[in-house]
């Protein structure tokens, strides 16, 4: 990886997630250390913690990408009292978590 993609990557999510938080898209609400939740409902450029991506939500389902160069634990959270059990998913790779559909959506990935 080239130097000056090492610096702009986390340049370019931090102006980003700077920009959605200015605009009123991201929740105030956070998983954890360093990350931003999405509206409920929603999947944004924010709604990621670590290595996790929440790259497709609906009901009862929700894929998540690892958007690391290594191997990580993931998983999604919604405003239930559980969270599907931590996948094992390879660098770039992605996932896909069920649960009930009457839980609503997923409200965002995290690294687990």
């Amino acid at each position: 990886m080239s130097r000056a993609r090492k610096i702009l990557t986390p340049l370019a999510m931090t102006i980003a997630a700077g920009t959605l938080a200015a605009s009123g898209a991201a929740s105030a609400v956070a998983a954890g250390p360093g990350a931003s939740a999405a509206p409920s409902g929603t999947a944004s450029v924010a709604s990621f913690s670590g290595c996790a991506s929440l790259t497709s939500n609906a009901n009862g389902r929700a894929q998540v990408k690892n958007i690391c160069n290594h191997t990580a634990n993931l998983t999604v959270s919604g405003d239930w009292d559980w969270d599907p059990a931590c996948q094992s998913v390879g660098a770039g790779r992605s996932t896909t978590f069920t649960w009930n559909s009457t839980k609503g959506r997923a409200e965002y990935a995290y690294e687990c």
